[in-house]
């Protein structure tokens, strides 16, 4: 008998549990990705790598630019004013020109795949992050789907949780890079220990 009314328990049980899985309604938020990596300090950070990254390019493309035409300025100042005292010495001249240009456009290529290479990992990287960071919080809130903005024609504004999600991002960045207190560790449920506080003195 205390086995049926277990059994007949547990029916029940399930059955409450398949309603409520059926009435409950599906949750969906969404963000703007736009707005998020403007928020979020590891996603300004990379924004700040891209452009730094972009700079030196140009930097060392303008460089390598300018001895070029320098040097390629020289050989037609020599070349019109019959400087080069044989032909030999101005066809060293042209083939030092064409080996300039090679070797730019060879350093600038591998400079380029460098730079490639350090914004895709940084940038999966961050993608990771975010990510994770959604599904916790998804998970958290009871959320069945968080959605980017960028990839559905319309979306109602009021789901739009871009502004808590870069809130709790951040504070999770803090936290993790948060300077380390000197002095003993705390511990749960106790106040840090105040080290200019004046000691006890103990009577002899």
């Amino acid at each position: 008998m205390k086995k049926f009314f277990l059994m007949a328990f547990a029916m029940v049980a399930m059955s409450l549990a398949a309603q409520d899985v059926a009435t409950k309604p599906f949750t969906v938020r969404y963000i703007d990705e736009n707005r998020l990596y403007e928020q979020y300090i590891v996603a300004q950070q990379y924004i700040q790598l891209q452009n730094k990254l972009k700079t030196e390019f140009q930097q060392a493309e303008q460089k390598k630019r300018k001895e070029i035409e320098t040097f390629y300025n020289q050989v037609q100042n020599k070349y019109q004013k019959n400087l080069y005292k044989t032909q030999k010495a101005f066809e060293a001249d042209q083939k030092k020109l064409e080996q300039m240009q090679d070797k730019a456009q060879k350093d600038m290529e591998a400079m380029q795949k460098s730079m490639e290479a350090q914004l895709n990992t940084e940038q999966m990287k961050l993608a990771n992050e975010i990510d994770l960071f959604l599904s916790d919080y998804a998970i958290r809130n009871d959320y069945d789907a968080i959605l980017r903005k960028e990839a559905s024609l319309f979306i109602n504004p009021k789901w739009d949780v871009t502004d808590e999600v870069a809130e709790g991002l951040n504070a999770r960045y803090n936290a993790a890079h948060a300077p380390v207190a000197k002095g003993e560790p705390i511990v749960d449920g106790q106040p840090p220990v105040d080290e200019s506080a004046p000691k006890d003195v103990q009577p002899e």
